[in-house]
C-alpha cells in the first residue's frame, strides 16, 4: 500500500507528538466514556449535553473531570497523613 505525502506527513507529526509526550513523562490512554460519565460531566457543568457528540468537547470535559478527581484524591490522601 502506497501512502500519500499527506498521510506520511500526518504519521511524522503523530510520531513527533508521541516522542514529545514520552520525553516529558506523559502517556496517552484510550478511555471509553459511558452514559454515567457523560451524566457526571453534565451535572458538574463540564460538558453541555448538546455537545456530547463533539469529540473535542468531550475530551476537554473528561480532562477537567480527571483533574478534579486527582485533586480530590490528593486532598484525601494528605488529610489522612
Amino acid at each position: 500500500m502506497v501512502k500519500s505525502p499527506a498521510q506520511r506527513q500526518r504519521y511524522v507529526q503523530a510520531t513527533q507528538r508521541w516522542r514529545e509526550r514520552l520525553e516529558r513523562g506523559a502517556i496517552v490512554l484510550p478511555i471509553e466514556v459511558d452514559g454515567e460519565v457523560f451524566d457526571l460531566m453534565a451535572r458538574l457543568r463540564l460538558l453541555e449535553p448538546s455537545r456530547a457528540t463533539d469529540r473535542r468537547a468531550t475530551a476537554d470535559a473528561l480532562g477537567k473531570l480527571l483533574r478534579l478527581a486527582l485533586g480530590a484524591l490528593k486532598r484525601e490522601l494528605t488529610s489522612h497523613s
